[in-house]
């Protein structure tokens, strides 16, 4: 029954598949597109389509709002209970290491304008790409005797420390000092000292940076892993600090850069949601009415407008004339927009201060709209 319930899932997916000869290059022009894909390594035979589906939506959803602990939230589980439902295309792709084929990917390309929608309608803000501050990483693994300052050169050999995969897959700019880097002045670690501030200032200024990540992983294998950070800002000051235990380099440094991507979200965005949600409600009033089926296509009008209108109450009726008291999604001068657009219908009072509309619709706005469901 399980394998009967795979293939019916393959076969509902593979009706929206489509088929890449090869990846597409990843520019500044179609960076915006590349955040609703998801590209996960695939191992056919031990993992499923359903099961890449449901980690490649986690994984969206932490890429949208920078927050792990969104993935709780009620909102959350819409999303992760039928992945299925807001998924445009996949494809299985080879996956390259230095021009050869060691496996496969699963691409998963989701549909971007539904979710951008959906997350409005349910007051999620999605951190834009360009309020996503680049930050300088200085790590450094201690095994043993040993100390490996951890840059392109050293991890191209000890892929046991690789930190990269997780924040290029929620898409956190990083950058990796060069190895000549710690030659010129000290690797910075995560420790207490006054005289790290000019040369963190010195570091960051010239890279026009904002923030230095510095990590120390005392290696000693499995369960006894030990990670120790700090963020800092671009004055040398320590905004930021944890220790993070038990566990691989991979999943320890994942935890790390999850309290850094929280911060620099609440960075973006200091208001709570609740202060975002408060908008004024407007009171509408609308002349021209003739029978309840009209105000029927009311009902139905704002419906289709979920990235305008919140929630509407139905206020009052008398002859000719019905009152709306509406939510606004944004605020009142993108509402009054909307309703002037009406085709069929002349504005009769705009009040901002007071948070009026008054409307007077002719019968031909009724004939279109009938024309238009």
């Amino acid at each position: 029954m399980r394998s009967f319930r795979l293939l019916v899932l393959f076969l509902l997916l593979n009706t929206v598949s489509s088929v890449c000869v090869s990846a597409p290059v990843v520019t500044e022009q179609n960076q915006e597109q590349r955040l609703f894909t998801v590209t996960l390594p695939y191992h056919n035979g031990v993992q499923t389509i359903e099961g890449t589906l449901q980690e490649a939506m986690a994984t969206l959803l932490v890429r949208l709002t920078g927050k792990k602990a969104f993935l709780t939230s009620r909102v959350a589980q819409i999303y992760l209970k039928n992945p299925k439902a807001w998924l445009k295309t996949y494809d299985i792709t080879p996956r390259l290491e230095e021009g050869v084929i060691v496996g496969e990917n699963i691409v998963y390309t989701f549909l971007e304008d539904k979710l951008r929608q959906e997350f409005r309608h349910r007051f999620v803000p999605i951190w834009p790409l360009s309020a996503r501050p680049n930050t300088l990483v200085m790590g450094t693994l201690v095994q043993g005797d040993t100390l490996i300052k951890l840059d392109n050169a050293s991890l191209h050999y000890r892929v046991d420390a690789e930190f990269r995969h997780y924040p290029n897959r929620v898409r956190l700019p990083i950058t990796l000092p060069t190895s000549s880097e710690g030659t010129k002045s000290a690797w910075i670690l995560p420790v207490e000292s006054a005289q790290r501030v000019s040369v963190i200032q010195e570091k960051l200024a010239r890279l026009d940076l904002p923030y230095l990540l510095s990590f120390k992983v005392v290696m000693k294998g499995g369960e006894n892993n030990r990670l120790t950070w700090m963020l800092y800002d671009n004055s040398g000051a320590k905004i930021l600090s944890g220790t993070q235990n038990r566990g691989t380099i991979a999943i320890l440094s994942e935890q790390m850069f999850d309290h850094v991507m929280a911060y620099y979200v609440q960075q973006y965005q200091p208001d709570p949601i609740e202060k975002v949600m408060a908008v004024d409600a407007i009171d509408l009033t609308i002349n021209g009415i003739e029978s309840v089926s009209q105000i029927t296509m009311f009902d139905d009008l704002f419906a289709s407008k979920p990235d305008q209108i919140r929630s509407v109450e139905l206020v009052s009726m008398q002859a000719g004339q019905v009152q709306y008291r509406i939510t606004p999604q944004m605020n009142y001068q993108s509402v009054l927009s909307w309703i002037q657009a009406w085709p069929q219908s002349s504005l009769a009072v705009a009040d901002s201060e007071h948070k009026r509309i008054i409307i007077s619709v002719r019968s031909e706005f009724f004939l279109q709209q009938s024309k238009g469901n």
